[in-house]
């Protein structure tokens, strides 16, 4: 097998433009201030003035030795305070500690001045802290007017108060309150403080989103198109262009191929929102051909009953995601789809039109994979409830099957009407629910054939409701048994020559057996003469609620002669399972067992041990039949900071591992540094080995 290496490395710069808020954050401890929070006094006309020494000269206060003066704006301490009373101006000197609604800082020298109902104020050598936050910093000397705040040589930490893994320097910031606009000049970021990213100039909004930069990519790949080795460079830069709408450009740069530019709008509307998502590469330097990519989602509520959804999505050619994006490369098909739905909730009615089309993407597939698509489909839905828990259900759905490669022989016009009549008889000890089934189904075909069906079913589903206390686990349980029997009932119709659009065959489970039915849509519909019995059983824990152990199992019992002879036997696979949740442990058990072959048919078992996010680990092994499988996954914290985690995927048939993956990760309150590496297998049965490496600078705080 052919084997490829991919090595990426993506550095995600917290944004300094605070363009789109990242899911990086994660609890700290908590952080310590620069002092003890102060109350402020509720007293607007008058300062609280206190010290161990207290001089008064023409309405001037000179205190000293532990000065304080609180207000309602703010609370000042310092060694010396020296204040105006006509001009409420105060000057401070030594040790100063402020604080307001906002901040708190200390500083060696400070003037504050009040100005109306406006404070200003400047403050030298100044340790700095957002209370909302806890965004702390320092700068050689501060302003503020009342409305615009000006800092001079300013270092910001983005991590706990003495932290400084990572900064932020900027010689000028200035902060506007009222045009809610913040500006910095000659931005530099250190790590460890080693300079690693820096912007001449920029401007933010200092509420809601800001325009800029976003978090590059860098990565290498091998192009298999050419048999060359490249490198990706992602470059995006976000547009705040109003409070309903942005836009996202990026550069993206792709050795082998040139460069391609990819933008996403979004925009809220009327009722709904809209996103158009677009990519373009002028020239492919291996193909010389325009590589493209389109993708615009509409979702619109017309009124309080009616909603349009539409998604269109198009690309070039099949291997645009391999080999230009290096992104969605496990893609399959793109469809795109026009989706009308009216829902009136009081008068129980549905309708909806529905149109899509498919385009096949992928080093794999080809025309013989296209699947039947709906052009369109119409479908209309009545409820009616009656007295004594009956209900009515009446559909009618016309559905246009259109296909690529197949015939007209082959494609047409369905019709399915049906009607469904229902009781629920309930009480608390047992229920019982018969239900009568009509339906007519039609077939214009595009060779001018018309074939049609009219069929019936019949089924009565029944259960008796049994309940007890006892324990479990040294837990005071409530166990509920259910006792479960099902009739359903479908004559024989020959459905030969009517074609087959959408029907697959339904897998036995739990609930599938008390169906009655065997396949899905309304191609097929089998001859059923079934008798299903069944169990189930919760054990509920009686304080909490949680159910901690859940059991079922059923089979179904064929009474009619010609479906046994077809199945070799008169009666279905056994179907159980079992569900048990006990404090940290999980285990998943569901199962099919062929009492003819005295085997299991299929399986799967999961059992899962988890403590938190990053302990946990998870066992699987299933077979469904025609492939056997085993999987492990998990994670294990090394230190406080430091976990693994693993996950593995091997197929038993085929003694290969269909995936392999493995990491470090290393997380604090202000970084995170994750290497991971995995192995995946692909649809031409190749084999990528790829190393990524990830370093994630993030604030100890939500911006």
């Amino acid at each position: 097998m052919k084997k490829q290496f991919a090595l990426s490395v993506i550095i995600l710069l917290s944004s300094i433009a605070n363009a789109q808020k990242q899911d990086y954050f994660v609890s700290c401890n908590a952080q310590s201030l620069l002092f003890p929070k102060q109350t402020l006094s509720k007293d607007s006309k008058n300062l609280d003035v206190s010290a161990e020494h207290i001089e008064v000269a023409d309405s001037n206060y000179i205190l000293t030795g532990n000065a304080i003066i609180n207000s309602s704006a703010y609370h000042l301490t310092a060694d010396k305070i020296n204040l105006q009373k006509n001009t409420q101006a105060s000057q401070a000197s030594g040790n100063i500690k402020f604080q307001n609604n906002d901040i708190m800082l200390t500083s060696d020298e400070a003037i504050i001045e009040k100005q109306g109902v406006k404070t200003q104020a400047m403050f030298e050598q100044v340790d700095f802290q957002h209370l909302k936050n806890k965004l702390s910093a320092q700068a050689q000397k501060i302003t503020n007017d009342g409305n615009k705040q000006t800092l001079y040589s300013v270092t910001y930490e983005l991590c706990p108060v003495g932290n400084q893994d990572w900064i932020m320097k900027t010689p000028k910031m200035t902060l506007d309150a009222d045009a809610n606009q913040g500006i910095a000049e000659d931005i530099t970021i250190e790590f460890m403080g080693v300079p690693i990213f820096y912007y001449p100039y920029y401007e933010w909004q200092l509420k809601g989103r800001s325009s800029g930069f976003m978090a590059p990519m860098f990565a290498t790949f091998d192009d298999a198109g050419s048999g060359k080795s490249g490198y990706q460079i992602r470059i995006p830069y976000y547009f705040n262009i109003a409070p309903d709408r942005d836009f996202l450009l990026t550069f993206n740069h792709v050795s082998t191929r040139g460069e391609a530019l990819e933008g996403k709008y979004r925009q809220l509307i009327d009722n709904g929102r809209v996103e158009i998502n677009g990519h373009y590469l002028d020239e492919d330097k291996i193909s010389k051909k325009r590589r493209w990519y389109f993708d615009t989602k509409l979702d619109l509520s017309l009124n309080d009953t009616t909603k349009l959804d539409i998604i269109s999505k198009r690309v070039s050619d099949k291997l645009y995601f391999n080999e230009i994006a290096h992104d969605n490369t496990s893609t399959n098909s793109l469809s795109s789809s026009v989706n009308l739905v009216y829902q009136n909730q009081e008068e129980n009615l549905n309708a909806a039109i529905f149109a899509e089309n498919e385009q096949l993407v992928g080093e794999k597939n080809d025309e013989n994979d296209i699947e039947y698509t709906r052009v369109p489909e119409i479908s209309i839905s009545k409820k009616v409830q009656g007295l004594g828990a009956r209900e009515s259900n009446f559909s009618m759905i016309s559905t246009k099957f259109k296909h690529k490669t197949k015939p007209s022989s082959a494609t047409g016009m369905r019709t399915h009407a049906q009607a469904t009549f229902t009781r629920n008889i309930k009480t608390n000890a047992y229920s019982l629910q018969p239900k009568l089934e009509v339906s007519k189904t039609e077939y214009a075909m595009d060779d001018d054939t018309n074939r049609d069906r009219s069929i019936y079913s019949f089924g009565v589903d029944t259960k008796l409701f049994f309940e007890r206390d006892t324990n479990l686990f040294g837990k005071k349980i409530i166990q509920t048994l259910t006792p479960r029997l099902s009739y359903n009932y479908t004559p024989h119709k020959d459905q030969s020559k009517l074609p087959n659009f959408d029907s697959e065959e339904i897998t036995n489970t739990y609930e599938n057996l008390f169906s009655g039915k065997e396949y899905t849509g309304f191609d097929k519909i089998e001859k059923t003469n079934d008798i299903t019995l069944g169990v189930e059983s919760d054990f509920i824990d009686q304080e909490t609620g949680q159910t901690h152990l859940t059991l079922n199992i059923a089979q179904a019992h064929y009474l009619d002669e010609k479906k046994v002879k077809e199945k070799g036997k008169n009666h279905s696979n056994i179907v159980a399972n079992a569900n048990l949740a006990v404090n940290k442990f999980t285990f998943n058990n569901a199962l099919a067992y062929d009492t003819k072959a005295n085997k299991t048919a299929k399986h799967y078992n999961a059992l899962s041990y988890t403590s938190n996010a990053r302990k946990f680990i998870t066992l699987t092994h299933g077979d469904d039949g025609e492939q056997k499988s085993a999987g492990v996954y998990g994670a294990y914290p090394i230190t406080q900071n430091t976990h693994v985690f693993a996950d593995v995927n091997r197929s038993l048939t085929d003694s290969i591992n269909s995936k392999k993956t493995a990491g470090l990760a290393y997380e604090s309150c202000c970084w995170i540094m994750r290497i991971k590496r995995f192995k995946e297998i692909t649809a031409l049965d190749k084999f990528y080995n790829v190393t990524k490496f990830e370093f994630v600078l993030k604030p100890s705080f939500k911006l």
